[in-house]
């Protein structure tokens, strides 16, 4: 049979997150990113990775002809990418808009690293069975409008009542003229 800390062990998550960095890392950065990342359980941190010198690199369009250095941290603690992105920033001593933090299986990371096949063919989601059949078409475009007034305009007869029927009319002669002529201020 086996332990609870064995059981414990097992069970234990592990968030991974990607890092990106923009522009020329200052001195002492891998120390003081490491350090930060220990609040949040950092398993394991990669060495940083850079591009070449990119124009526009892809993650950070909004700089021009910088290098970018990823790392790959897998936290204990769950956080998410814009906590953390936030927190390494001012820890670091870098400027928010230079980094970049995703989860490891966000689309778009999934996307850049080519998981995503890019050379299987399009398919239609028209052109699957479900859409091609002929009660599919009928609930699409101009008929399906058609169908969605005819039932707004029946439930609107079904509805024929007046908001204000069977409330009371109050009489209006306990009412005088002389009510709220006076200022309050000045007076």
């Amino acid at each position: 049979m086996r332990s609870f800390t064995d059981i414990l062990n097992e069970s234990k998550k592990v968030y991974t997150f990607k890092i990106g960095v923009a522009g020329e890392l200052p001195e002492e950065f891998t120390t003081h990113m490491e350090t930060a990342l220990k609040k949040f359980g950092v398993d394991k941190l990669t060495a940083g990775k850079k591009t070449p010198i990119q124009e526009r690199p892809l993650d950070f369009p909004q700089k021009q002809n910088t290098e970018v250095t990823y790392f790959e941290a897998d936290l204990t603690y769950p956080t998410t990418s814009q906590v953390l992105a936030g927190y390494l920033a001012h820890v670091c001593s870098v400027h928010e808009s230079c980094f970049v933090v995703r989860r490891a299986d966000e689309p778009l990371e999934r996307y850049q690293e080519g998981v995503i096949d890019e050379n299987e063919p399009y398919e239609a989601l028209l052109d699957t069975e479900e859409m091609a059949s002929e009660s599919a078409q009928e609930s699409a475009g101009g008929n399906r409008v058609m169908d969605l007034l005819k039932e707004l305009e029946s439930a609107r007869k079904e509805r024929d009542h007046e908001p204000t029927a069977g409330a009371p009319v109050g009489e209006s002669e306990d009412i005088s003229d002389s009510a709220n002529t006076k200022s309050p201020i000045g007076s």
